[in-house]
């Protein structure tokens, strides 16, 4: 419960909206009328699971991926904008809400609920478009530094006095 309260506003809008939106894909998007024979007309529920819909529902599922994995410790590359990464989502999800709406006729109440959750999503991720970056960690060539071992000290303490550990160096024609 404290990680949720810690949470930025945007973050948890972001959260909220999205998972609802998710869900909303399911519920019924278009109220076809349909006409059988002449004589009988019915009216055929479709959900959001066509063309956009599935573009929706996986740009949907990249952006509460995202979203938990900048909540977790896990390793994100510094180098990459992840806020502008979580706006672009957020706005390519409001983009193709709006444009299944426009496209499908004879839209239902769940689609215009669908426009207003991604909507929801763009504020929040507008909220967090100033997000702290990850750190850069150093690199490991920064890192490291060569360790002395233990034989090359001996080595280096025995050649200060002339002598040497290595058999027939002392030869001098032999080598």
């Amino acid at each position: 419960m404290k990680r949720l309260v810690a949470l930025s506003t945007g973050t948890k809008l972001m959260f909220a909206s999205s998972i609802l939106l998710f869900f909303d894909l399911f519920l019924t998007w278009q109220k076809v009328p349909q006409e059988y024979g002449g004589k009988f007309n019915f009216t055929t529920s479709l959900d959001a699971w066509d063309g956009w819909g599935l573009f929706l529902a996986l740009a949907t599922l990249a952006l509460l991926t995202l979203l938990t994995l900048r909540e977790t410790n896990v390793d994100l590359s510094p180098d990459v904008p992840w806020s502008r990464v979580v706006l672009g989502l957020s706005v390519a999800m409001l983009v193709l809400t709006v444009l299944k709406n426009v496209l499908d006729a004879y839209s239902a109440w769940a689609s215009y609920v669908g426009v207003v959750l991604a909507a929801v999503c763009v504020v929040g991720a507008y909220l967090d478009r100033d997000r702290a970056q990850p750190e850069r960690e150093r690199s490991l060539s920064e890192k490291w530094k060569p360790r002395v071992r233990a034989a090359q000290a001996d080595v280096t303490t025995h050649a200060a006095d002339g002598r040497s550990d290595e058999p027939g160096a002392a030869e001098p024609g032999r080598w």
